[in-house]
């Protein structure tokens, strides 16, 4: 909490006296996006709603005039913007990001209620609080206006409802966030932990079924809708992917490396050349080199580690893979951290205070301290270089401690009372002494 608290300081106090006292301009004197495009996200994605259902609704780009790109996103993610538009005409954005606020209020509310059961003490508290009122992956999604919240209620109702064996209704649950970005279909894998494999069959086909009804609705018929979310893609690979993005907000590891190609590029830079052309042709060999890699070392991670591990490992390792893996992942997905730090929390007070889980208290340490410093603001570090250039390291920073997590639940069982696994591991004389 001290780190919270601490790292939250410094990244506001150094923003303030770059903008106040020094009036430098963007990105130093803020620690969010321009704020020229706040709620963009939101507000540009939502004003396709009244065209819902006309032809190439997902892949024009005459619809907004700053604006001239496809539908960026799966098509199942149209209907919240067709809910809060349709639902609230005057003030879609407005009831949006009250949505948001009262969602993470009442999770926070609930979890505060749930750790008050397991002790009495004001520390977790605080800790709590701090964490819903300064976090800053939760206060850069409102800033941006993305829908991101729905994804993460998705996940965290299906969370809920896993660890209480409701496992149909999880499955419904994560299948839906699985129809609106396809990474959280991870979680379908702890269905096979649990042996229930009519469950994961039920989840992939609810997954296939809710894409197809999404885009049967979008129409004018699936077929068309079909073409025209396909067209998706090769606009994200060419505009977001491939480019290196400089602005300090995408935290996955392939940004990671293209942070290396553009760091190379940039202290070697010779002749008038931009570096986000001159980089592109490394930035493609890399993406095909990781399109082998990745996938190829996530089924031997699952195979060789991740299958043998208590479920809480195997919940917290699917979180850090969902947010790290893609191609592209803006920091507001960090809310999903905030589920991953829960269940961490309840495992802590539950069976590690308790005695009946001992795991070495470094693993402690580095998994706080390293939730702590994801969920504080970092973009303000900014190294500059020749010709006054900037370059943004603060969300490559926290996938080095994603990174850390990671290798802290593969290396360290936890069995947890709270995911029912707890007797069934409990025997294994690995790194958990019982």
């Amino acid at each position: 909490m001290i780190t919270l608290l601490v790292l939250t300081a410094v990244g506001w106090t150094i923003v303030g006296i770059r903008g106040v006292m020094l009036h430098e301009p963007y990105p130093r004197n803020t620690l969010f996006f321009k704020p020229e495009v706040r709620f963009s996200d939101f507000l540009d994605l939502s004003e396709r709603v009244p065209h819902w259902r006309e032809p190439h609704v997902l892949s024009r780009t005459d619809i907004k005039p700053n604006y001239p790109f496809p539908y960026s996103y799966p098509a199942p993610t149209f209907y919240v913007f067709v809910f809060f538009v349709r639902l609230f005409p005057l003030h879609p954005l407005r009831a949006f990001l009250i949505f948001v606020l009262l969602s993470f209020l009442l999770a926070t509310f609930f979890f505060s209620l749930r750790v008050r059961r397991a002790t009495p003490k004001k520390l977790p508290q605080i800790a709590i609080w701090s964490t819903f009122l300064l976090g800053f992956p939760l206060q850069f999604l409102i800033d941006r206006g993305n829908i991101e919240a729905v994804i993460w209620l998705l996940i965290l109702l299906g969370a809920v409802a896993f660890t209480r064996n409701r496992m149909l209704i999880s499955a419904i649950l994560w299948s839906i966030a699985a129809s609106m970005k396809i990474f959280p279909g991870l979680f379908f894998v702890l269905f096979l932990a649990r042996r229930k494999f009519g469950t994961f069959v039920v989840a992939i086909a609810t997954t296939a079924a809710l894409s197809l009804l999404a885009l049967a609705g979008i129409g004018p018929t699936i077929r068309q809708a079909a073409v025209d979310s396909s067209k998706i893609a090769p606009f994200v690979l060419n505009n977001y992917v491939i480019p290196h993005d400089n602005g300090g907000f995408d935290h996955s590891l392939f940004q990671a490396v293209k942070h290396v190609i553009f760091f190379n590029a940039w202290t070697h830079k010779e002749g008038n050349t931009p570096l986000t052309i001159s980089t592109r042709p490394a930035n493609e060999r890399a993406l095909r080199v990781y399109n082998v890699m990745i996938p190829l070392a996530a089924v031997l991670l699952y195979w060789l580690r991740l299958r043998r591990l208590p479920l809480l490992n195997q919940f917290i390792a699917y979180i850090v893979l969902c947010v790290s893996l893609p191609y592209v992942s803006g920091d507001y997905t960090l809310v999903h951290l905030y589920i991953l730090w829960g269940a961490f929390l309840l495992f802590l007070l539950n069976d590690v205070a308790t005695g009946r889980v001992r795991i070495p208290a470094k693993a402690i340490h580095v998994m706080l301290f390293s939730c702590a410093v994801i969920f504080v603001p970092l973009s303000y570090l900014l190294i500059t270089g020749p010709n006054n250039r900037t370059f943004a390291v603060g969300s490559q920073v926290k996938t080095i401690f994603l990174i850390l997590i990671l290798l802290t639940v593969l290396r360290f069982p936890m069995p947890s009372s709270l995911f029912g696994d707890l007797q069934l591991s409990a025997s294994r004389d690995s790194s958990v002494l019982s």
